[in-house]
């Protein structure tokens, strides 16, 4: 059992004495449907809109949610992966507490930059885009299955393509700012 002490902002985000945040229980990932653009997919068609099915069993797969595990948060997707010569210039923070929660992969994030913590605090971004490697295959009825997926980032953006509901969470009129508490989740 992992615990951190700080300044509850909801029940879902706590300041930590140094300034950091901590949003608890964030949807980064899930199953189901999601629209590409067939560039995306190294397929001809730049503009051209490709469904890709992402299957519980690829998406839940030990591997796959162990590859989230401790990687790093981003202030929206940089042009290039994540890696240990560019990660002081991309790096706000990390990902840990990686799990499912029915359709979701779920995880704890630990937001150390001041710049991306104002925004989330804000509402100026909210909503989680994975940065990941994966091998796409081709379906019978035309759609794409993502498989192999490996983690490299976790990016807060504005508005990601998993929808409204792969988001840190807020609750107003919750727990008001200077609430000492023990925030508490399972590792």
């Amino acid at each position: 059992m992992l615990a951190y002490y700080g300044a509850q902002i909801s029940p879902h985000m706590t300041d930590t004495p140094e300034g950091y945040l901590i949003c608890l229980d964030v949807p980064i990932s899930r199953t189901g449907e999601m629209t590409y653009r067939a560039s995306e997919l190294g397929l001809d068609g730049r503009d051209r809109l490709v469904t890709v099915y992402r299957d519980p069993a690829d998406v839940f797969h030990p591997d796959a949610l162990a590859s989230f595990e401790g990687k790093d948060i981003t202030a929206g997707h940089p042009a290039e992966s994540v890696s240990p010569v560019n990660h002081s210039a991309y790096s706000r923070g990390h990902v840990q507490n990686v799990r499912r929660e029915g359709d979701f992969v779920i995880a704890d994030l630990l937001v150390k930059d001041a710049a991306l913590i104002s925004d989330i605090k804000n509402g100026v971004v909210r909503e989680i885009s994975c940065g990941y490697n994966c091998v796409y295959t081709p379906l019978p009825d035309g759609r794409y299955s993502q498989t192999d997926i490996r983690g490299n980032h976790v990016a807060v953006v504005p508005r990601g393509r998993a929808g409204h509901e792969v988001a840190i969470k807020d609750s107003a009129g919750s727990a008001g700012k200077g609430t000492k508490t023990m925030s508490k989740f399972s590792e």
